[in-house]
């Protein structure tokens, strides 16, 4: 996957909203606030989205994502989401990046802060890309016990880059 082809600079976000649950004590507040948290990072995304040019429509998108996430978290856990959808907005696949250092709450199966973002999106006819990019993201992790730290290391979005590119 040469990632360099669908990951620019301007698509990383270095300084992702942090978000914090600790303070709220009731149940229903906290789901509120659970819920916020999420949107907003999802908010934050798709506006990195919009940056790639390749988005028609940045409401009916962020609905899409929206209500992909709705469906199923898509935190994998150990600090990573990649947060997709196929739909019609996109033109092509595009793919964003965002770090959060202090985590952000993201419904994860470990119950863990999310510090690592991987936005992907594409066509819903097309699936070849999408499929393989998906692929090397959860690959990557899986057998780089050291990536995540770099990519929390990392001094900025070129740095992200090139540590994302040496996978290949």
């Amino acid at each position: 996957m040469y990632i360099a082809r669908y990951l620019k600079p301007e698509y990383v976000k270095l300084g992702l909203i942090n978000g914090h649950l600790d303070e709220i004590d009731e149940e229903k507040d906290l789901e509120k606030e659970q819920a916020r948290l999420k949107e907003s990072v999802i908010e934050e995304l798709t506006d990195l989205f919009m940056l790639t040019g390749q988005i028609r429509n940045r409401h009916k998108f962020l609905l899409d994502l929206v209500n992909r996430e709705k469906q199923c978290s898509t935190a994998v856990g150990n600090g990573i989401a990649v947060p997709h959808v196929r739909s019609m907005q996109p033109r092509k696949m595009a793919v964003v990046f965002a770090r959060s250092h202090d985590g952000v709450w993201y419904d994860a199966p470990d119950g863990k802060p999310v510090h690592i973002f991987f936005g992907i999106t594409a066509p819903s006819y097309d699936d070849k890309a999408f499929l393989q990019f998906y692929k090397w993201v959860a690959q990557s992790f899986l057998q780089e016990d050291w990536l995540l730290d770099a990519l929390l290391a990392a001094e900025d979005e070129h740095e992200i880059i090139a540590i994302l590119s040496g996978l290949q």
